[in-house]
């Protein structure tokens, strides 16, 4: 089987795979003496990539995400355990075999089907994830999360959607016959510490050397572009939903990292953590003619915070980023503000 997935290939919004090369030079500015125990914390891991990519560097990762969906898929590309891969292919092979149309309604076809997925798709992406939890016992725990990843990663290609889940294009879906692929695994990383907590939280258990930070940067939750591949990670089956979009009850996933105390919050992070060198990914959505795109934190809020924390540095570049439409920004800015940490 080829053209195996990379951690990297699904859209999401903010992703910063455009941007690692700007954050490993940023680390070098500071002339970070890197070992073999130097541990990179990824706060707000979203994809997962930025990690992912300090951990094919060498160094040992710490990954945090409130969305179980992402987690499930750190553990898959990241996580300790093992995979055995000729097994797991012919469980795909199994899986892509399978015909929607023949296929009973079930939770998921009726939930989501002639919305973000045609019946026959739908059908097929929830009689799969039933299996996955039914041969639950016959898995390793890794395999188990690496067949959930694949269909997701599957699920989110086929959408239709223009990327994200906040809502369905209004023309019927048509059949894609979603499929299911094998993923790019790296045998030779040390397994990450990974996290399915509050950031603020999270930052009182852990020591590192580097902390990368990329929040929420404005009031547009990230459960609500994701809701559908959270739903189908978690598996719960839930009843009550909100809206034609189908947005189930999420409230305790809601980051207050989108709402007015972002800037208290964030100074409270910032203060407890114990690291040598922080990085913070912000960008320049204050500007945006959308209020919701609008950011929680300022610059300035977020400049006299490190500044309390150490020596700051602005990284300013050009950056055009996968968004949920329209902003009104004319010049899109990403900023990385470099705080060499003073004990």
């Amino acid at each position: 089987m080829k053209n195996k997935i990379q951690i990297n290939n699904r859209r999401y919004i903010g992703c910063k795979t455009k941007l690692l090369n700007n954050i490993e030079e940023a680390i070098n500015t500071f002339n970070f003496n890197f070992n073999e125990a130097s541990v990179f914390a990824d706060i707000f891991a979203g994809t997962g990539v930025v990690a992912s990519h300090f951990a094919n560097l060498g160094y040992k990762t710490i990954l945090n995400d409130t969305l179980y969906s992402n987690y499930v898929i750190y553990k898959t590309f990241l996580g300790a355990g093992t995979v055995d891969e000729t097994k797991i292919e012919n469980i795909i092979i199994d899986f892509n075999s399978i015909n929607g149309e023949e296929l009973e309604d079930n939770y998921f076809s009726r939930v989501y089907g002639n919305k973000y997925f045609s019946i026959n798709d739908a059908k097929k992406i929830g009689y799969i994830r039933d299996q996955i939890e039914i041969n639950k016992p016959n898995l390793s725990e890794r395999e188990y999360y690496y067949l959930i990843t694949s269909l997701m990663y599957a699920t989110d290609k086929i959408a239709n959607t223009v990327g994200h889940f906040e809502s369905f294009l209004k023309k019927a879906p048509q059949d894609k016959n979603v499929t299911l692929h094998l993923l790019q695994i790296n045998p030779n990383i040390r397994p990450a510490d990974i996290h399915n907590i509050d950031s603020n939280e999270l930052v009182k258990r852990i020591k590192c050397d580097i902390a990368y930070i990329d929040p929420p940067y404005n009031a547009r939750q990230y459960v609500n572009f994701y809701h559908v591949l959270e739903n189908l990670a978690r598996w719960d089956k839930p009843t009550e939903f909100e809206g034609n979009s189908m947005k189930f009850k999420r409230n305790n996933l809601k980051s207050d990292y989108c709402r007015k105390k972002a800037p208290m919050l964030f100074e409270e992070l910032i203060n407890n953590l114990d690291t040598k060198l922080i990085i913070v990914s912000y960008n320049n959505t204050y500007k945006a003619g959308s209020i919701s795109s609008i950011n929680t934190i300022s610059e300035d809020e977020i400049l006299n915070v490190l500044s309390k924390k150490g020596k700051v540095n602005k990284i300013s570049i050009n950056y055009n980023p996968f968004n949920a439409g329209k902003t009104g920004l004319t010049s899109h800015m990403e900023y990385l503000y470099i705080c060499e940490v003073i004990d």
